[in-house]
C-alpha cells in the first residue's frame, strides 16, 4: 500500500467511534456484514447507534479496514 492510500484511510473514520473494546469489535462485525449486504432493521439501528450513521458499502469496507488496523495497533501496544 502506498502512503497516499494509508493517509486517506486514516482520515476516513466514522462520525462517531466506539467507546470501548466490546463496541469496537461489534462495530467491526457489523461493518463486515454491511459491506456485503443490506442489514436488517435491528442490525442497521445497532450500527447507526455505534458509529452515528448507516454507511454505504464503500464506507463500510473502508471503515472496517481502518478500525481493524486501530484495534491491531492498540493490541500491539498492550503486549
Amino acid at each position: 500500500m502506498n502512503g497516499k492510500q494509508k493517509n486517506s484511510d486514516t482520515m476516513s473514520l466514522p462520525p462517531r467511534l466506539p467507546r470501548n473494546e466490546e463496541e469496537l469489535n461489534r462495530t467491526i462485525i457489523l461493518l463486515g456484514n454491511r459491506k456485503q449486504t443490506e442489514l436488517k432493521t435491528g442490525a442497521r439501528r445497532e450500527l447507526e447507534s455505534l458509529i452515528g450513521v448507516y454507511p454505504t458499502f464503500k464506507e463500510a469496507k473502508l471503515w472496517k479496514r481502518v478500525l481493524r488496523r486501530v484495534c491491531a495497533e492498540a493490541a500491539a501496544r498492550v503486549k
